[in-house]
């Protein structure tokens, strides 16, 4: 399983750009694989787990990387991608060495850093360039 780990400090906008991916994946032929959808941790930062699939590819979304230990943590969600089947993961990954290693743990992984934007004004943007980074390694 490939893992794509869009890799940045707390609330940098990792959770936005990840869902902007999910968007785009799901609006050029991806759809959703029943019964996986859920929201992650705290509802108002909208980070998803998922699965879509196109054409035999499963992608697993994880929009959630910022826990070491625990159900949710990012070794454990990606632990559940792999155990279901999915070819490749996008992901959030907070830059903590412990959550990096779950990363590191799959071959081939690729770290995207978050852009980082100069502004709110900025933020759209950003986060499309992000996603579409993303979706260029899936």
């Amino acid at each position: 399983m490939k893992v794509v780990a869009l890799l940045g400090n707390q609330n940098t906008g990792k959770s936005h750009a990840i869902n902007v991916a999910y968007f785009f994946l799901l609006n050029n032929g991806f759809t959703q694989v029943p019964g996986h959808f859920r929201i992650l941790g705290n509802p108002d930062f909208e980070d998803v787990f998922d699965i879509l699939e196109n054409g035999g590819k499963k992608v697993g979304i994880i929009g959630m990387g910022d826990y070491e230990k625990g159900r949710d943590s990012l070794k454990s969600l990606l632990n559940e991608m792999k155990t279901l089947g999915c070819t490749s993961v996008i992901c959030s990954c907070q830059t903590r060495p412990n959550i990096e290693a779950a990363v590191r743990a799959y071959s081939p992984h690729v770290f995207v850093p978050k852009t980082p934007s100069a502004g709110p004004e900025m933020h759209r943007i950003v986060n499309v360039i992000d996603a579409n980074t993303l979706i260029g390694h899936v």
